[in-house]
């Protein structure tokens, strides 16, 4: 190509330019979601979800939270607690990070699955033994299952 050439392509450029935003996003790859005190648990016990994040440099994170794929909760918490979870809390829990004013992401993270079942019954059996009585509490969990005869 010449240089008049050049003019010319340059000249058509500038009559035909328009602004482009440029979004660039990172991506951050090091994060892990985990359930505490279990994955499986009962009827009634409190459930913490974590999802800890390395963005190295980040200092506040946007958490959002997804139940069996859709949108469940959004918050500044790296931790979402259930007080007193139910069968219906159950399903495919995963997180995702977006940074507070600023432009880095996270991957959603791999789903873990949380099971609630049953009931926890509490026993309570007292124990005579050399004239003393001794309280013995047992806990037993247990899938309750009624059948119909």
């Amino acid at each position: 190509m010449s240089l008049r050439e050049e003019e010319k392509v340059s000249a058509a450029c500038e009559r035909e330019m328009h602004s482009v935003v440029l979004y660039i996003c990172v991506f951050v790859q090091s994060f892990r979601l985990s359930i505490k005190p279990a994955q499986n648990v009962f009827r009634g016990d409190t459930v913490t979800l974590r999802c800890d994040i390395d963005g190295e440099g980040v200092t506040s994170w946007q958490y959002s939270w997804y139940k069996d794929g859709s949108s469940y909760s959004s918050s500044e918490l790296q931790e979402h607690t259930f007080g007193s979870v139910t069968e219906s809390d159950a399903g495919k829990y995963s997180c995702y990070g977006a940074e507070r004013g600023g432009s880095r992401t996270s991957n959603i993270s791999d789903a873990v699955t949380l099971t609630v079942s049953g009931e926890t019954i509490t026993l309570t059996h007292t124990s005579t033994t050399h004239r003393h009585s001794i309280p013995q509490k047992i806990t037993h969990r247990n899938q309750w299952e009624t059948t119909k005869h």
